[in-house]
């Protein structure tokens, strides 16, 4: 049992070395152009500037008056029903201030002849100036009359 003991004991700082690596190279940085040399960075292509940034201008029909909308669980949400057409102008506008004058110039957007109110059983409500589509099949039933009244007087 001694002697098993001695033969672990001498065996221990054998497994405890530690190892070079055998060449220096290994762990140099190179740049980011692959030379490996120390001669910085190039970026290789065109120098035109980046174009100018793109606001959009997002126009929605309103087709009703803001309302309160009730669910048939009693929850209710506030806003006008909208069509789902929308009118969408790109600006160029390099700050803010700039994208408003644009916006102020712009011409009017113009109701299409024929606004869908209804699609695939959902209306689109405007909500806090964001658009959300709700399934008439959640409405009241006063609202989802509303909705198809508003419907059926719409140009077909």
């Amino acid at each position: 049992m001694k002697t098993i003991l001695l033969v672990l004991a001498a065996a221990l700082p054998l497994g405890a070395q530690v190892v070079n690596p055998a060449t220096g190279k290994k762990f140099e940085t190179r740049t980011i152009n692959g030379s490996g040399g120390n001669s910085g960075v190039s970026i290789n292509g065109s120098t035109t500037p980046p174009p100018p940034p793109k606001a959009k201008l997002v126009s929605y029909f309103s087709l009703s008056e803001t309302r309160q909308w009730k669910s048939n669980d009693s929850r209710s949400l506030l806003g006008s029903i909208i069509a789902f057409e929308e009118s969408v102008i790109e600006i160029d506008a390099s700050s803010p201030a700039a994208a408003k004058e644009a916006a102020q110039k712009a011409p009017p957007a113009k109701l299409p002849e024929k606004p869908t109110l209804i699609r695939d059983g959902k209306i689109r409500l405007l909500v806090n100036n964001k658009p959300r589509e709700v399934a008439l099949e959640l409405l009241s039933a006063e609202d989802r009359k509303f909705a198809e009244d508003l419907n059926a007087r719409l140009p077909k």
